[in-house]
This record gives C-alpha cells, sequence and structure tokens, in this order.
C-alpha cells in the first residue's frame, strides 16, 4: 500500500503518468465491475438477489464484492451504537435519519438494533435511494436531496441524525453549509454522530497535505474527476482529513462537540458526537 501510495504521489506531479494511471485504472474497473455485475444478473434471475447492485456498492464500500459489502454493515453499526451509547443515547422511541444513507445498509442494522425507532434516510444518489424504496421500504422513509442545502425536512425533525463518511468527502464550504443544515432539523438536545478522516488515516497523506493540516487543520484532496472518477458521484465529492484541534476550534459554531473518538469507527475513521444547542432552536 505504501509503495502504491508513493507511486501515485510521484504521479500526480506528472500530468501525462497521472492521466495514463486513471485510464489504466478505469479500464480495470470496468472489467471487474461488469464481472460483477454479471454474478449480479444470475442472482437476479434465480430470485437470489437480496444487496444493491455492484456499483452501489462500490460508492459506499469501494469494493466491488458482495461479501464484504454485507459483513461490514453490522459493524459498522456495532461501532456506532457504542458511541452512541457512551453519551447515554439509546435508540428507544425516536425519531432517526441516516444522512447520506446510500442503498441503506446501515439504517437496515440499525433498524434490527433499536425499539420504536422511526427512521428516514437521505441521500444525493436517485440510484441508491431508488433501490432502497423498493427493498427497504419496511425499514424507513427515504428521499433524495439536492447537492445543497436546505433539506426538504422541517425544523427540528429529528432525535438523532448519523452519517458515516460524508465530512470525509466535502471541502470545508460544502460541510459548514451543511453542518448548519443539520442543525437546522436536528431537535435542541439532539445528536449528530459522523465521521472523519482522522490519525489513524495520515499515512495516505502527502507531504504537502500534512503540511496543509499543520497549519489550517483541514485538508482537501482533489483526485480523478469526470469519467477516470470511478465511484460516478460529483466531482466535487474528493477527500477530506480533519484534526481534532480544527473540529473543535470550528464544528463548536454550529454544535457543541461532545466527543471525538479517534479510530471509533473500526480504527479508520475518527467518530466525532455533536449536541444541538437548546438555543438554537
Amino acid at each position: 500500500m505504501a509503495f502504491k501510495t508513493r507511486l501515485k504521489r510521484i504521479g500526480k506531479r506528472i500530468p501525462p503518468v497521472y492521466w495514463l494511471g486513471g485510464l489504466v485504472n478505469y479500464l480495470k474497473f470496468r472489467r471487474e465491475l461488469a464481472r460483477e455485475q454479471a454474478l449480479y444478473d444470475a442472482q437476479l434471475r434465480h430470485g437470489k438477489a437480496a444487496v444493491p447492485p455492484p456499483m452501489l456498492r462500490y460508492r459506499v464500500h469501494r469494493a466491488l464484492d458482495e461479501a464484504s459489502f454485507v459483513a461490514t454493515g453490522p459493524l459498522v453499526a456495532t461501532d456506532l451504537l457504542s458511541c452512541l451509547d457512551s453519551r447515554g443515547v439509546r435508540l428507544d422511541g425516536l425519531t432517526v435519519l441516516d444522512f447520506a444513507c446510500g442503498p441503506g445498509r446501515i439504517v437496515g442494522e440499525m433498524k434490527t438494533r433499536s425499539r420504536n425507532c422511526e427512521f428516514h434516510g437521505s441521500d444525493i444518489d436517485p440510484e441508491a435511494i431508488e433501490w432502497a424504496q423498493r427493498h427497504l421500504s419496511q425499514v424507513a422513509r427515504f428521499q433524495v436531496n439536492a447537492p445543497a442545502p436546505p433539506t426538504s425536512y422541517a425544523d427540528a425533525s429529528f432525535d438523532v441524525i448519523y452519517n458515516v463518511s460524508l465530512f470525509t468527502h466535502l471541502d470545508e464550504t460544502n460541510q459548514n453549509v451543511w453542518l448548519e443544515e443539520l442543525a437546522r432539523i436536528l431537535k435542541p438536545g439532539g445528536v449528530l454522530l459522523t465521521t472523519v478522516h482522522g490519525k489513524y488515516t495520515l499515512n495516505s497523506c502527502t507531504p504537502e497535505e500534512r503540511a496543509e493540516l499543520d497549519r489550517y487543520g483541514i485538508a482537501f484532496r482533489v483526485d480523478h474527476k469526470g469519467r477516470f472518477k470511478l465511484d460516478g458521484l460529483p466531482d466535487f465529492y474528493q477527500t477530506t482529513f480533519h484534526t481534532r484541534d480544527y473540529i473543535a476550534r470550528t464544528w463548536s459554531r454550529y454544535f457543541d462537540v461532545l466527543d471525538h473518538v479517534e479510530g471509533g469507527l473500526q480504527q479508520h475513521h475518527d467518530v466525532v458526537l455533536l449536541g444541538r444547542r437548546a438555543e438554537a432552536a
């Protein structure tokens, strides 16, 4: 992994090499996607497909295979519930939003472990939401949200909002407007749980990104765009890193920072717990 990272860093400094690398990765990905899609189509013909198709799995999991997609859902839900429980938040009789829910992998797990909760899911990906509406209508109410606020939810709609790997992909401007919007739709006293790329992910950063983190507390990496962006999501959806100090200093404009658990999600992402202030009502 370290060797591949070094090669990528070198290639980014030489545009023709970087473009060629993007082309090679794209062609390899399309071949693997075609193979997985053929397997999925065969499952559909035999009535055995119980998970989203390969491309939707890739958008939220960064892998095409079904086995790892299925296995990771329960692990993530366990970590999220553990972090909520540490702050005395139990999903019992609450109204809960999975924001940036994709095709509903996590909300399905949360539903099975919660009592009397009303779940909602929202995402910018219409294909993912369409799949969730067809297959998980008994789990949650799903809807598409626009790439920029506002959502269609009323003020103070939710007791708990959680998202996994959203602020890991937005630049500072986009994340600030979404923090403001999530504060609007969260009930006073409610909790927002989110994840960021923190110290457990910094080994992938370039020296320049490390310097940016040291100076500003946030670094936004722009990688491939357009056709070479394999996930098919908008070009603004890239990779972001945060320091703990930045979260405490900047996000406190919108929320009370209740906790910051480094490596709290699978010893990879940091988990940040935020509380909406009562005076925000």
